[in-house]
């Protein structure tokens, strides 16, 4: 199903995202990246995607639905929503084909948009991977989040990771940058305007216990592209897994996946 909502213009970066979302795609996704994200993701949520029946789950920033689409294919029931109508559009049509239309809601809009379109609705589990970072107001969606989970829902929270940017910045020996406390005159396209630190986010999200914490891309990014070439994906992605559950390797870790439960007791 869909739902027209059109997103308004509180967001400059929404029409940045109509225009490179192929590009974002094809950088953050389709490529041996997005193959690691993708498999740490999947380990972490696969063990809260076996229930006995469906959940009702809320995606926040779903873009072209890989994760949303995932979730359905357990049997959950989705609703997707994303400020691009591109992202969107790419997310509906796989659904089509993987023949998961019917258990998919798709909203475009903004955050500040969503109590307008979903009212009082809560769900099992929220999702919302590299949102955050993209948002200069991030207690905004800390406040979404929560506001649409029920009571022992969980969420799923990927960002990106301030202190794995600050470190390859001196590796790069971009010393302006890092005295500018990481903020660029001229931003490149992919790299997020909002890195967050996990204290930050411990620090505003403390009333949701932490369930399980996940360094992504712990050292891949790290690789010299010999280095890459000379080992398969598979044995990276092996190896990624295992450094992703230690937390000496979390500050390195390109982005961190949290997942959080709002208990009975915060819940009130």
């Amino acid at each position: 199903m869909v739902v027209a909502h059109n997103p308004t213009e509180t967001n400059p970066d929404h029409h940045y995202f109509e225009e490179i979302g192929d590009h974002f795609l094809k950088q953050i996704y389709y490529n041996n990246k997005g193959r690691i994200r993708l498999a740490v993701l999947k380990r972490d949520l696969a063990p809260f995607m076996r229930t006995p029946k469906p959940l009702e789950i809320l995606d926040i920033g779903a873009g072209a639905g890989q994760m949303a689409l995932w979730c359905a294919a357990f049997g959950h029931r989705v609703t997707l929503f994303d400020a691009s109508e591109r992202l969107l559009a790419q997310a509906q049509k796989q659904a089509q084909k993987e023949s998961l239309n019917a258990q998919c809601t798709f909203i475009c809009g903004e955050i500040t948009q969503m109590p307008d379109v979903l009212g009082a609705r809560q769900f099992d589990f929220v999702l919302s991977h590299a949102v955050l970072e993209w948002l200069e107001d991030g207690a905004q969606l800390f406040e979404r989040c929560q506001q649409y989970l029920k009571p022992n829902g969980l969420l799923s929270l990927m960002y990106y990771n301030r202190s794995a940017l600050e470190f390859i910045q001196h590796v790069f020996g971009n010393f302006s940058y890092v005295d500018s406390g990481l903020v660029a005159k001229k931003t490149a396209k992919l790299t997020p305007k909002y890195p967050r630190s996990s204290d930050w986010v411990a620090a505003q999200l403390g009333a949701l216990p932490l369930k399980k914490q996940s360094g992504i891309r712990c050292f891949y990014d790290y690789m010299k592209p010999e280095d890459r070439a000379a080992n398969s994906i598979e044995s990276i992605i092996a190896h990624e897994l295992s450094l992703s559950l230690r937390r000496e390797f979390l500050p390195v870790a390109r982005y961190i996946h949290e997942i959080r439960q709002r208990t009975i007791s915060t819940a009130n």
